[in-house]
């Protein structure tokens, strides 16, 4: 007699058998424990020192106060006051003429860069010495540099030495020089760190590349343009964003040691009219809206910039 082993048929409207649960393992629990133990005082930083100062400031941005008293709730005025003052709106031309220097900014650290690392004459010197300007305070930065550029300073009696009259002039008092004069100072302070960034990023790129291209006659700034360029896409996108949102909250420091907003208004910028109107002029509840004005604009060229860096990044090479 034969016995059927065939399995019986299922119902189809039978439930599915349950899934068994996976098991924690006692040590995934701890590393998320450990995890989070090293991530929380960082996070409870951010909170105390960057949300709650900006939830604060958003608040007193809707407030009307004058001097150390109280204040009261003024609503959208301070908003509304802005957009009819003609400073705020000078100093945010300002910060547009500040970012189109941007390239700048971007291009003479990675020149620099690129002759460290190719070991051109010289580099051994300027290797040692291109970090010294970052390590310098700012408001040392821009007490020097009001010595050097003043009218009577190192820099105008050595463009007189060699026969440059011309071009002596009052760098921190004229109406277009005082800007770039500024920002040049700014570049000067802080171009090491971008240094050391794109040194970071070309030593992932390798010597054979570089060799490859040398061997087969490009010059300077076609491996510059169209080796090295490519190849550090997502270093040159990291430090266009720290540049685009850093020079318009850098310049503190300088433009108080330097200018002092002057002449007139002529480097009057966001960060610098923000303290004025606070600290000076005692009126907290504007002080507060231009700052958060500058908060939005800042916000969006980063965002901007962060998706750019994100795109250029992720692309594959062709």
């Amino acid at each position: 007699m034969t016995i059927s082993t065939a399995p019986e048929p299922v119902a189809a409207d039978a439930p599915p058998a349950p899934r068994r649960r996976r098991a924690h393992r006692p040590g995934q629990a701890r590393e998320w424990w450990l995890g989070a133990a090293l991530v929380l005082p960082a996070l409870v930083l951010v909170v105390l020192f960057k949300l709650v100062p900006l939830v604060r400031g958003v608040l007193t941005s809707f407030e009307a106060s004058s001097g150390f008293g109280g204040s009261e709730f003024a609503g959208a005025d301070n908003y509304t006051r802005m957009l009819d003052d003609p400073m705020v709106r000078t100093s945010f031309r300002n910060a547009l003429l500040v970012v189109a220097t941007l390239p700048v900014w971007i291009v003479i650290p990675l020149v620099l860069a690129l002759l460290i690392h190719q070991r051109s004459p010289g580099w051994k010197f300027f290797r040692a010495v291109y970090f010294v300007p970052y390590t310098i305070a700012p408001i040392v930065v821009g007490i020097m540099f009001r010595q050097i550029l003043a009218p009577d300073g190192p820099l105008n009696a050595l463009l007189r030495g060699v026969g440059l009259q011309p071009l002596a002039i009052e760098w921190l008092n004229g109406r277009y020089s005082a800007l770039f004069s500024l920002v040049a100072v700014a570049l000067w302070s802080f171009f090491g760190l971008g240094v050391m960034t794109y040194l970071a990023g070309l030593a992932t790129i390798p010597e054979e590349t570089l060799e490859a291209a040398y061997l087969d006659g490009a010059g300077f700034w076609r491996r510059l343009f169209s080796v090295v360029v490519p190849m550090l896409r997502p270093t040159v996108a990291y430090w266009s964003v720290l540049c685009a949102s850093g020079v318009l909250i850098w310049l503190f420091p300088l433009i108080y040691a330097l200018t002092q907003g002057g002449p007139g208004d002529a480097t009057m910028l966001p960060e610098y009219l923000v303290f004025l109107t606070t600290f000076q002029f005692l009126d907290r509840g504007y002080g507060s809206a231009i700052g958060i004005a500058l908060f939005v604009f800042v916000a969006v060229l980063s965002i901007f910039s962060v998706r750019h860096m994100f795109t250029e990044g992720t692309r594959k090479p062709r």
